[in-house]
This record gives C-alpha cells, sequence and structure tokens, in this order.
C-alpha cells in the first residue's frame, strides 16, 4: 500500500485564500518549496501525495490528490475544515508555513495531536525557532556564537555605526528596517521586535538535513543581500557555493544537539565574520535554498525526510556540490 503524504506549503495552499491577494515574492518562494517537494514525490513509487491548493493559482504540473481551498476560506475559518480533512486523510505531514503569529507551530501542533507522522521539526522547536531572541538565547547557552539581540530599547549598548530592527518572529528580511544609529535603533524598537547590530561579514545560509540531535550540513550557500535605503531584501541565493570544511560541519552538528527536536530540512542564516560563522537565525522548516538540493547534490529531501522520520540514517552528499544559483526578484502578482 502506498504511503498517503499530506504536503502543506502556505502560500499555495490557501493560508492566504482570505485575503484579496496573493504577494508575488512570497508566492513565488511557496512555488518553488512546493514544486521541489513534489518532484521528490514523483521519484518515489510507494508514496501518494495529498495537497492542498489555493483555487485561485493554477494546479502544479506534478501528480498529487488536489483538495481545493476557495478564495472564502479564511485561514481561521473554512481553511480549516480543508486543513482537516487532509490531515485525516494522510499517513504522514510536511508542513512549510511562516513562523510569524505562530502559525508553523500551531499547525505542527495539530499534526501531532492527530496522531500522524510528522516530516519536520517538533511543536517546541518550531515555538524556539519561529523567536530570533529564543532561538538566541538557546544556542547561546550551547556556547554557539549568535548575533547579539535586544528587545529592550533601555538597554541598547552605545555601539557605532549602523543597526537592524526586525520581527522577533519574522522570517528572512521580512519587516527588517536598517538605521544609522543605536539612537535610531532605540527610537524604532517596540514590542515584538528585535535590534542588531549591523556586523561586517559575508551572509552566508546553511542548509541541514537534522535527526533529533544529529545533523549532516548539505550545503553552505552565499546570500546576495539588495540594500535600498532603510531596506534590505534577500536578492538571491547560490546554493552550495562556499566550500564545507570542519568549522561548519561542527556548528550543524551544535546547533541540532542544543535543539533536538530539528527534523528534516533546517535552514539556518548565518554571517561569515572574522572570528568565523555567527547564527543569525534559525528556520525550522524547508527553506527557499532546500529547492537547489535536488540539482546541487542529487538529494532527494522528501525521501531522506522519510527515511530519518522512520528513525534510519542521515542521508549524505556522495560528491562535491554544483552550486546552483536561485534568483527571487521574478514576481508574479495574483489578486
Amino acid at each position: 500500500m502506498k504511503r498517503r503524504i499530506f504536503v502543506f506549503e502556505f502560500i499555495t495552499g490557501g493560508g492566504l485564500a482570505g485575503q484579496p491577494r496573493l504577494p508575488p515574492s512570497l508566492l513565488r518562494e511557496g512555488r518553488l518549496m512546493r514544486d521541489a517537494l513534489l518532484r521528490d514525490a514523483a521519484a518515489l513509487p510507494d508514496v501518494d501525495i495529498i495537497l492542498l491548493h489555493d483555487a485561485r493559482l493554477p494546479p502544479p504540473d506534478f501528480p498529487a490528490h488536489l483538495i481545493a481551498v476557495n478564495d472564502g476560506d479564511a485561514f481561521d475559518a473554512g481553511f480549516d475544515a480543508s486543513f482537516d480533512r487532509a490531515l485525516e486523510a494522510a499517513d504522514a505531514v510536511l508542513i512549510v508555513a511562516p513562523e510569524s503569529d505562530g502559525a508553523l507551530a500551531a499547525l505542527t501542533s495539530r499534526v501531532t495531536s492527530a496522531g500522524k507522522t510528522l516530516l519536520g521539526c517538533d511543536t517546541d522547536a518550531c515555538r524556539i525557532g519561529s523567536s530570533k531572541s529564543l532561538t538566541a538565547r538557546c544556542l547561546a547557552s550551547a556556547d554557539i556564537p549568535v548575533l547579539p539581540h535586544y528587545t529592550d530599547a533601555a538597554a541598547l549598548p552605545a555601539l557605532p555605526g549602523r543597526w537592524v530592527v526586525k520581527p522577533d518572529d519574522g522570517a528572512s528580511c521580512d519587516g527588517l528596517r536598517l538605521v544609522d544609529s543605536v539612537h535610531q535603533a532605540a527610537q524604532a524598537l517596540r514590542p515584538g521586535f528585535v535590534a542588531q547590530p549591523w556586523v561586517a561579514g559575508e551572509a552566508r545560509s546553511l542548509n541541514l538535513l537534522c535527526a533529533r540531535g544529529e545533523a549532516v550540513l548539505l550545503s553552505i550557500n552565499h546570500q546576495h543581500l539588495a540594500i535600498d535605503g532603510d531596506q534590505v531584501a534577500l536578492a538571491a541565493l547560490v546554493v552550495g557555493e562556499v566550500p564545507i570544511d570542519d568549522t561548519y560541519k561542527a556548528l550543524g552538528r551544535r546547533i541540532a544537539a542544543a535543539l533536538p527536536g530539528l527534523l528534516g530540512h533546517v535552514g539556518v542564516d548565518v554571517l561569515h565574520t572574522a572570528d568565523g560563522p555567527v547564527v543569525v537565525e534559525l528556520n525550522p522548516r524547508l527553506s527557499t535554498s532546500a529547492c537547489a538540493l535536488h540539482d546541487t547534490l542529487d538529494c532527494n529531501l522528501l525521501a531522506a525526510t522519510l527515511t530519518v522520520a522512520d528513525g534510519g540514517p542521515l542521508w549524505r552528499p556522495a560528491g562535491a556540490a554544483r552550486p546552483q544559483r536561485i534568483d527571487l526578484t521574478e514576481a508574479v502578482d495574483v489578486a
């Protein structure tokens, strides 16, 4: 009998069905992640995919059992019925959802409460990873270098140079504001946000494959940032461009040990400084850079996640990475 896997990607799967339009940049990234998982699934003959699908979008070009979510199904209303219908039919569930407003942790909790196999990080790890301040405290307690963060304007140190103010539960550069001084950072800081000094270094990200306290570092990626006034955006990624060394391998293992609830793909943003890598934030879910792992490493991430969720060994790359670029500037607007 085939295993029924419910793959839920928030943007393409109706998470914003009650809103008048889908944000173009989020839609592009959501499609990339959804289609990467569906391509992996198509290579697994013993798997059937159940997919929630925003009815405003064209269906994906991959075989899946679609459950349509209509534009009247707001996330807190009709959407729930569609999600529960897919959940009931599934044997295992993989969730790709934003950390903001506790969405990822809440959906993960629904999966485990239903007694289904969770193909991802547990609820506690999602809760910690959804907060930059909680993540920083957790990793710092394990002596892992983290970017300094502050939530109290009165406690900001008088450091020279630029500062960043961003939502504590935001993803990537969402809601990020770049300011010129600690004084401006103190003025911009408000509840639910963190302030961090703008530290010199190269923006990178890591793709980890985790399994309950263990991890394999799959790739180190170069992030290309675009700065426009006080706005910072991730313009492109080159997956696998940075050679893996022992320092980064050890960092991946230490992160997994500090958060043993991590399972499957985990994305980690780091700043490579003169003193080595410093963790900026952690995404306890599939992230955009993972979409290139198939072409970069011949990695079937869905198969690898199924294996570790079943208690099997971590998949390990067999050869050198073939760097792949992902441009994030292309956008499709859907009203």
